[in-house]
Order: structure tokens, then sequence, then C-alpha cells
């Protein structure tokens, strides 16, 4: 069931579909001329510490734009909302479910090798912004970096 959010409520690895665009004219006329019109399809890959800017994949390049913009964004999704989440942002001692794998062939290819493939329960061991994301997949403990467990899209 498809939701509409602002674009700068998406959580890293939420994508969807630009179904309006807000704001002055001169913010307006700088989104378009960036690629940010109706229609096109937009990832958040992650977003500042503090919230600002947010950093989005669209048209295939990244681009960082102000939060107050990003929340003038309204994107349709097609997750239910709070659903999908990194594995990077599980906390410890949740369990988890591996949804989707966002990564390119060979980093599938290695993550699948570990055992993280969608539908595989995941307890999360260790989770600090400053070092690897440890976990248990099938009875193994796996250490992760935070810039691969971002791309491992999971539900509680």
């Amino acid at each position: 069931m498809p939701v509409n959010k602002p674009l700068g409520e998406l959580k890293p690895g939420e994508k969807g579909r630009i179904t309006k665009v807000s704001g002055d004219k001169g913010i307006l006329r700088r989104l378009r001329d960036m690629g940010v019109i109706v229609g096109s399809e937009v990832e958040v890959e992650r977003v500042a510490p503090l919230g600002d800017p947010v950093e989005v994949k669209i048209k295939g390049y990244h681009l960082a734009i102000r939060k107050e913009e990003a929340l003038g964004i309204v994107v349709e999704t097609n997750q239910v909302a709070g659903n999908l989440m990194p594995l990077a942002l599980a906390s410890p001692g949740e369990v988890v479910k591996v949804a989707d794998i966002k990564a390119g062939r060979g980093l599938g290819r290695r993550l699948a090798d570990m055992g993280l493939t969608p539908g595989t329960e995941v307890v999360v061991i260790d989770s600090h912004r400053s070092g690897p994301v440890v976990v248990q997949v099938r009875g193994a403990k796996l250490a992760l970096g935070h810039g691969m467990a971002q791309k491992i899209l999971v539900t509680r």
C-alpha cells in the first residue's frame, strides 16, 4: 500500500517516487535543475547526525539537500511506514529479519555467502556508531562495517 511522506522524514535505505515538489521559486528552479522533478525515483542514502543535510540518490547521482527543502518534497513509497530500516540502525539484542539487500552484484554475493539473504533472521549483538555491527546469523557471529550494514534492509 503506497504511503506519501516528505522526503525529509524517510530513513536511509528508503526510496520512492516524487509526487510533489514545493517551495519558493528559487528553490524550485534549483531543485528542478538538479533533477528533482515529479515522477523521479529517489532513495535516501544517509542523513547527517543532526538531520541536516539529507543525502539522496536520484537519476544515478548523489545529491545533498537541506532538510527544510527535503520536507517540501513529497515521496510515494511502496513500503508500510516504519516497516523497513537499515541493519545499522537496529539495537543490540534486537531480532530482525532481512527483507532486502540494496547492494551491487559483488557485495550481494558476498553477503549471500555469509548467509545474509532475504527471509533470514538476524540477532544484533553489538551496534555502535564507531565500530562494526556485530550480528549472529544461523549460529555464526559476523562483524559488518556500517556501510555494509546500511545496505541490508530489515524488518522488526
